[in-house]
């Protein structure tokens, strides 16, 4: 077994090396075509590396896994896609750590699982110091409560420095490489569409067993393939996925014109991906655009679609469009926004440049909109300071973000079709307490629900219950107040990428100890597997040679 899944790490691995070749160019061009465009260290050599030791692993792999031919079964599949998700972010955290953009290592590989996760969450942070004695100082953050939580850590990113006059550059994430930044956006980009999908889509080799990789890897408890060949379903739905993202480049550069080539791409990147990085310290507030901000709330709309219904409107299926999943969605989607917008109304608006006002109508609809679609749909991406806002609005924010997007889309979270089939369910259950003999089916769009899909739903809902509450109360066991601990709860493991109180918009995740940066890289992976891939190999059964 251990051959096979070998021999297709090494493929896989290879395809990461290929990767690193577009910011390797782009590094490249900054460093030896336009040295003076852009102040940054050069990171050529980081990406050169970075190939070097992904071409020295594959190779690894390679040797060890030569007398086999590739057959993945369903155990292998299993074990080569936690092994991906595993080791995959360790190669892409690996600019990260040798550009020294993150000195802990446990930094660069949660930057990376969170990115490729599509969860956004991150821990880059400019560092701060002291005016008068230039000496750095820790950042500290006081979370109120019955007891004030208080929590002392330094930044991250050190200031961009002029080499000649010591005269302060840049600062936060205008100092790092433009080719680093561009491959934090990318890598997410990536984990949007799907590693294993894309690989699928592009390795023959891999024959019958993509079929289960395929299945492992989408998201959502229906695996619906649009083709006979699986191969044909992962190449079609790269498709679209390539097609929506010119879409969205489009959109972004008629909403804002300003907008340069890294800004427009990183924000197709996380929103289609609804992963939610950005180029600048304060996110989407940067730029300061309403028009951005509408055209983002679409494109983030767009990504927490099933891409089922892309193919439907490809090919004229028109009839298929309009399932009892998308309806749903765009309800919840709909009433969340106008709740928010009501209790906004009036309310205190801090935005991230400082100052505040009472929120107007106008105002409140478009910040409301604009959270509640990127909580719903897991980007998280964040325009104003949301940590400020009335409890109730923060409620719904964490709700949405639980429930997710659409099945198969890029969206993390319950999703909508599983809510859809535990209402169903529960509705029939209490029907049978009054008619006990009623023959019932459950239909989904005509559809019947077998049993076996209904008690994956029911088991994948219990094991949410149970490692959120886990997950919860490690890290109040690690110096986290409960409220920070929740929503850091509820954006790991629904890869949402938004937090508050010490993870709030203001701040980052650098506050997080070694231990609590390890547990949320493990649920980040865990909320992006959907928790059955990755348990199942905790089993001792499924070890077993018979």
């Amino acid at each position: 077994m251990f051959r096979s899944v070998a021999r297709t790490l090494a493929l896989v691995i290879l395809g990461v090396a290929g990767s690193f070749l577009v910011p390797l160019g782009i590094a490249a061009y900054f460093q030896f075509l336009a040295p003076e465009s852009h102040p940054q260290p050069h990171s050529t050599w980081v990406f050169s590396e970075s190939i070097f030791i992904c071409l020295a692993l594959a190779g690894v792999f390679f040797y060890y896994g030569k007398k086999k031919t590739i057959e993945i079964y369903r155990r292998e599949a299993l074990v080569t896609v936690v092994a991906l998700w595993v080791l995959v972010p360790a190669l892409c955290a690996l600019p990260f750590y040798l550009g020294n953009v993150l000195e802990n290592p446990w930094m660069a590989y949660f930057e990376a699982v969170s990115g490729l996760t599509t969860t956004g969450a991150t821990t880059l942070q400019a560092k701060q110091y002291d005016p008068q004695t230039g000496a750095e100082v820790p950042i500290v953050v006081k979370v109120p409560g019955l007891k004030e939580s208080v929590y002392s850590y330094n930044g991250t990113l050190a200031p961009l420095k002029d080499p000649k006059t010591g005269q302060i550059i840049a600062q936060g994430m205008e100092g790092v490489s433009r080719a680093i930044l561009f491959w934090r956006s990318f890598i997410q980009w990536l984990g949007g569409g799907g590693i294993i999908v894309l690989f699928v889509a592009i390795l023959p080799l891999l024959g019958a067993g993509g079929k289960v990789l395929f299945q492992t890897e989408v998201p959502g408890p229906i695996k619906e393939t649009q083709t006979p060949r699986i191969k044909e379903t992962a190449f079609q739905l790269w498709m679209i996925y390539l097609a929506l993202t010119v879409i969205i480049i489009l959109l972004l550069v008629w909403s804002n014109a300003a907008l340069d080539w890294l800004d427009v791409l990183s924000l197709t990147f996380g929103a289609l991906s609804t992963g939610g990085f950005t180029v600048h310290d304060t996110n989407v507030a940067h730029y300061h655009s309403p028009a951005t901000e509408w055209a983002l709330i679409i494109a983030m709309l767009l990504g927490s679609i099933n891409f089922s219904i892309y193919y439907s409107i490809w090919k004229g299926r028109f009839f298929k469009v309009f399932t009892a999943e998308l309806i749903l969605y765009s309800a919840i989607v709909l009433l969340a926004c106008i709740l928010a917008t009501f209790y906004l109304g009036g309310a205190l608006n801090t935005p991230m440049g400082g100052g505040s006002s009472l929120y107007t109508w106008g105002n409140a609809l478009r910040d409301g909109t604009f959270q509640v679609v990127s909580s719903i749909t897991t980007t998280g991406f964040f325009s104003t300071n949301f940590d400020t806002w009335p409890f109730v609005v923060q409620a719904i924010m964490l709700i949405v973000m639980y429930l997710g997007g659409m099945s198969g889309s890029t969206a993390g979270g319950i999703k909508t079709i599983r809510e859809l089939m535990l209402f169903k369910n529960a509705q029939h259950k209490i029907e049978a307490l009054y008619r006990p003999k009623m023959v019932r089916k459950l239909l989904i769009d005509g559809r019947e629900v077998d049993d076996g899909a209904l008690s994956m739903v029911l088991t994948f809902f219990v094991l949410l219950i149970g490692i959120a509450t886990l997950g919860t109360l490690l890290y109040i066991m690690d110096g986290s107040d409960l409220e920070t601990a929740f929503s850091s709860m509820a954006c790991m493991v629904n890869n949402t990428g938004l937090s508050f109180r010490a993870g709030g918009p203001v701040n980052s995740f650098a506050f997080m100890s070694d231990s609590s940066l390890f547990l949320s890289s493990a649920l980040m992976i865990l909320g992006r597997l959907e928790f059955f891939a990755v348990l199942a190999l905790l089993l001792p059964s499924f070890w077993r040679q018979e």
